[in-house]
């Protein structure tokens, strides 16, 4: 009888899992959005939660495949087989959940930079701006490229290539100084 429930359990687990990959939720971030957040960096933080759908799917899907390793593969006994396949089920659905967790945190990447640290940002014309008009200048905030249209404080004209400081934004139009002093 402990085959025949080491055999449903294997079959439940691995058919949820895959049904799930075939239909493009492997990493289990549900409609409720539960993976969503910010971290305390501010940044989109992945949560892959223990007790998750998919997380029990490769509890269900090991305790079945170790049992009937146990059981058929080292003739153990019916209660040798289960104190096999409860611990490394466990062990199994926690590596995997690990995994998976560490590995969508480093596939993630975000392009969000917030506007307050713009301000005080160095950035390089890319777009010559004329007097009184708007060119393009790029920013690196955090390590991440941030391109848009400026004009400069005083309305002076600014070369392609400098180097200049965003004072403040006014819209989505970044106000740049290419004075020395506030470098």
């Amino acid at each position: 009888m402990l085959s025949v429930t080491y055999i449903t359990l294997a079959l439940l687990g691995c058919g949820y899992i895959a049904v799930s990959a075939f239909l493009g939720h492997v990493l289990d971030v549900g409609a409720d959005d539960a993976g969503a957040g910010l971290d305390a960096a501010g940044h989109p933080a992945f949560h892959f939660p223990f007790f998750s759908p998919m997380a029990l799917a490769t509890l269900a899907a090991s305790v079945g495949g170790f049992g009937l390793i146990g059981l058929h593969g080292l003739a153990l006994s019916d209660g040798q087989s289960l104190a096999l396949a409860l611990p490394a089920a466990f062990v199994t659905a926690w590596v995997v959940t690990v995994v998976v967790t560490k590995v969508a945190r480093s596939s993630q990447v975000t392009s969000e930079i917030r506007t307050a640290d713009l301000v005080g940002a160095p950035a390089e014309v890319i777009t010559p701006i004329p007097e009184g008009g708007l060119g393009e200048v790029a920013a690196i905030v955090d390590g991440q490229r941030f391109t848009g249209a400026a004009r400069e404080v005083d309305g002076h004209a600014v070369g392609r290539g400098q180097q200049v400081r965003v004072v403040k934004l006014l819209g989505a139009t970044l106000v740049v100084s290419a004075r020395e002093e506030e470098r």
